[in-house]
């Protein structure tokens, strides 16, 4: 599939889902910020002492991370999505903080921002929409100021997940997705953009068959019983990877902190 196609399917999906999307998230991670407290005190740590700094989101979604940034650690944040709907969303959640951010509809591989503005950004849970993610990481690496915080995290593969179970089972469900990684494989992608990683945690969490079809799959026209299907010829090994039961299995999700690395 072309970059471009897949491009305004992302953006069709997630016209779609913005209704949904916070309370799909508060409902997998059982938390009212939509996201596992160790995930999100992470980003705090890594961004704190930011406060009045410039700070993109790539991908900022419904603004879940981003209104927490604002609240916490109060840098002036800057908010880009390809999804009118979902920057809709985060301009209400934001509001409080109405003088302290900017929200821009634009594309990750095309950020309209001159060299080396950002002291700190953030990209969650976006770049397995990325069809080929070195142009991205270029343009943040490009963006960031010299020894720049960057901070990643997305859904990843299980280091032992040869096979790609994880691609095909997004697939199944997706017509958005373009590739998850493994974490180590994250890591050299970052370092190979001009990145220095000085931290790396893997988190798993359980997720439900049926939370991913109504994330996923109902935007999709996919149906239960096709999720089954495709549950059912997972591998012994696979079954182990990803704690595959009944009704759930485990996912992992990786979040990275890098530094962008000084060219002197």
């Amino acid at each position: 599939m072309k970059d471009i196609a897949r491009k305004k399917i992302v953006q069709q999906y997630y016209s779609k889902r913005a209704r949904d999307y916070d309370r799909q998230k508060i409902r997998t991670w059982k938390s009212k910020q939509g996201f596992g407290a160790k995930i999100i005190n992470e980003i705090f740590d890594a961004l704190a002492g930011s406060e009045g700094k410039p700070i993109l989101e790539v991908g900022v979604g419904s603004g879940r991370i981003g209104s927490s940034l604002l609240e916490k650690v109060k840098p002036w944040f800057v908010g880009l999505d390809l999804s009118k709907e979902m920057l809709r969303l985060a301009k209400a959640k934001m509001f409080p903080y109405k003088h302290k951010f900017d929200l821009i509809l634009g594309d990750a591989e095309h950020l309209p921002f001159v060299n080396s503005v950002f002291n700190a950004m953030i990209c969650i849970s976006t770049v397995h929409y990325f069809a080929l993610p070195e142009r991205s990481l270029t343009e943040f690496s490009r963006v960031l100021k010299e020894k720049g915080v960057f901070v990643y995290g997305d859904v990843t593969l299980h280091e032992l997940d040869n096979r790609g179970f994880l691609d095909a089972l997004e697939r199944a469900l997706s017509k958005a997705h373009a590739r998850y990684y493994k974490s180590s494989e994250m890591q050299k992608l970052l370092e190979n953009c001009g990145f220095y990683v000085s931290k790396t945690e893997v988190i798993p969490y359980r997720k439900s068959y049926l939370a991913l079809i109504e994330d996923k799959g109902i935007y999709f026209n996919v149906k239960p019983e096709a999720l089954y299907e495709f549950i059912q010829r997972a591998t012994m090994d696979e079954r182990k990877l990803y704690a595959i039961g009944n009704n759930e299995l485990t996912l992992l999700y990786t979040l990275i902190i890098a530094l962008k690395e000084s060219k002197s």
